[in-house]
């Protein structure tokens, strides 16, 4: 779920080889063309029209051809609250994530009366920062429930924080920290492949 190539472009100048997926054809259009503005992001390899699941797939499919042995880092950044088949998104990250060193980033919302007032009535409905419609709050999911469904698909949880708000964003400011103890709204979460699902060192 790259959209627009914000966190893609951002990755790509700090130095990261990039792959870049998304369904939709025209914002991973628009990500390419915003893309080829600075010549540390024109490298990105962008896919319109595609999922995670598809890129698992094509890397299974050369796998015995290819020196690919997966991802360092995926991110799947706002992006499981808009996904229809959570279980399927985590399963195929998992076969994509390098075994030992990889790492998996989700951030989400978490399902709260918090979260409902401030992420969809104050920030969809008073202060406009979004379109009404843009979260469905029955979409949101807790820390235990992404755990428990990572746990399925093979991954476990290294640790997880709050993205807290530390002032109002007013003037389009936002001013934020990470707090493990205040996980009511925003939150991030990191993980890796299980241990027992590693590959054995001979």
């Amino acid at each position: 779920g790259c959209g627009g190539g914000l966190l893609s472009e951002s990755l790509a100048r700090l130095g990261a080889t990039v792959t870049a997926v998304d369904p939709s054809i025209q914002l991973v259009q628009q990500a390419k063309t915003h893309a080829q503005l600075d010549p540390k992001t024109t490298s990105i390899d962008y896919r319109g029209g595609y999922t995670v699941e598809q890129l698992a797939q094509e890397h299974q499919n050369h796998q015995l051809s290819s020196s690919f042995e997966g991802y360092d880092v995926i991110c799947l950044l706002e992006v499981v609250e808009h996904v229809t088949d959570v279980h399927s998104v985590l399963s195929s990250v998992r076969s994509l994530l390098k075994p030992n060193t990889g790492r998996l980033f989700v951030s989400t919302m978490n399902r709260t009366v918090k979260s409902n007032l401030l992420a969809i009535v104050g920030a969809e409905y008073i202060m406009g920062y979004l379109p009404p419609g843009t979260h469905d709050w029955n979409q949101f999911r807790s820390p235990a429930e992404i755990q428990q469904l990572m746990d399925e698909a093979g991954l476990e949880q290294v640790n997880v924080n709050g993205m807290v708000l530390t002032k109002p964003p007013l003037c389009g400011q936002w001013d934020w920290k990470l707090d493990p103890s205040d996980v009511d709204v925003n939150w991030i979460g990191t993980y890796k492949v299980k241990l027992e699902d590693r590959p054995q060192q001979s």
